[in-house]
């Protein structure tokens, strides 16, 4: 079995601990990722959502601030709504969370992104931890978003699966630009946090 075939299956069926926040990765395919979130912010999962990502265009991308909006309508209260408006990419909604989680003194997290997403978005989440040296200190932890593996996000043409294909070459071609943590890394990490 690979590096990479290792880190997916650990990362895909890692245990769910209660953290200190949810955070949701806006952009494409935002809605599941919203229903998700507010479904674990229902079940005790963490005290308050961050939405994070500024770009917002019909029909494709949901930004931040529209995002904190369809929250209040799934039933979230707004004080337990924090907006991170200004990142426009993975890299930079890694290091606006990062900062916002040492400021609260956050020990872990949980990331929602969509299935296809999730390896690079936790990765990418991992080195920005690795560039600050406090990969010990604050754990991750994964949650994809449900939606059909054979379906495409609203306003997009390929399927998940197809976009899972993509961010994966985009891991490689982000790893070399030293964006990304390895698969190897990644592992580590996560076997770090296993009971």
């Amino acid at each position: 079995m690979t590096e990479r075939e290792q880190f997916m299956a650990v990362l895909a069926y890692g245990p769910l601990f209660k953290a200190d926040a949810i955070v949701v990765l806006m952009g494409e395919d935002a809605e599941p990722r919203l229903e998700a979130a507010t479904e674990l912010f229902r079940g005790g999962g963490a005290p308050v959502i961050v939405v994070t990502g500024g770009r917002d265009g019909e029909p494709r991308h949901m930004g931040a601030e529209r995002g904190a909006r369809r929250l209040l309508t799934l039933g979230v209260a707004p004080d337990r709504i924090l907006v991170e408006p200004t990142a426009m990419n993975t890299v930079a909604q890694a290091h606006e969370v990062i900062e916002m989680a040492v400021l609260n003194e956050w020990k872990s997290l949980i990331l929602v992104a969509s299935a296809y997403h999730m390896p690079r978005a936790f990765l990418t989440f991992l080195r920005e931890l690795r560039s600050r040296a406090i990969e010990s200190g604050l754990q991750i932890i994964a949650m994809a978003s449900k939606g059909s593996w054979s379906g495409s996000p609203k306003g997009m043409r390929l399927s998940r699966l197809d976009l899972l294909q993509s961010e994966y070459d985009k891991i490689l071609k982000y790893r070399e630009l030293g964006h990304v943590a390895t698969f190897k890394e990644g592992l580590s990490y996560l076997r770090q946090w296993e009971l």
